[in-house]
């Protein structure tokens, strides 16, 4: 009979082990994700992420908050025209990139429409960056309603728009 039941403490141990092991891969958040198209990463990365009108960065920047502007566009695009006071960090960099290493910062991040920041939006989560925010638009939205708001050249600024001429207003305007 101690045979019997110590058999049936086996199986019930070897079944309840089983079905932990099943738990605990089936939570594994890193699966694998295949897309079709690029446009099904894009939407993809775009799920939850927060938005922020080129007008609403433009009163962040007159107001002098804390926060850093990162345009992830490549070098020579950055050099013929960027957002005043803004970082370059290509999006196929960012994630090495040592110009961001505060987690705590407000990150307000564009790339020319919106599909490389929303794929940036999403590493700089994965890196644990709570406040990352996509501009909507992108350059080309900034560059249609600001036209008389463009640095070019590699910027100086060093992540915050350069202090504002006291007639002008920020963001260089």
């Amino acid at each position: 009979m101690l045979k019997i039941f110590d058999m049936k403490i086996f199986k019930l141990n070897h079944f309840l082990l089983i079905l932990l092991a099943s738990v605990l891969m089936s939570c594994n958040p890193n699966t694998d994700v295949v897309y079709d198209n690029v446009g099904d990463m894009v939407s993809n990365a775009m799920e939850g992420v927060n938005v922020i009108s080129v007008d609403d960065v433009k009163l962040i920047c007159d107001h002098g908050h804390d926060y850093k502007i990162i345009d992830c566009r490549e070098a020579d695009e950055y050099v013929e025209g960027h957002i005043p006071g803004a970082v370059n960090i290509p999006r196929g960099i960012l994630e090495f990139s040592s110009k961001l290493t505060n987690r705590r910062d407000k990150i307000y991040i564009y790339s020319q429409s919106v599909n490389r920041a929303a794929l940036a939006s999403k590493s700089l989560k994965y890196l644990k960056f709570k406040e990352v925010f996509i501009v909507d638009g992108g350059w080309e939205k900034w560059i249609e309603v600001y036209p008389e708001l463009i640095e070019e050249g590699t910027g100086e600024a060093g992540g915050q728009a350069a202090a504002p001429a006291e007639e002008e207003g920020g963001c260089g305007g």
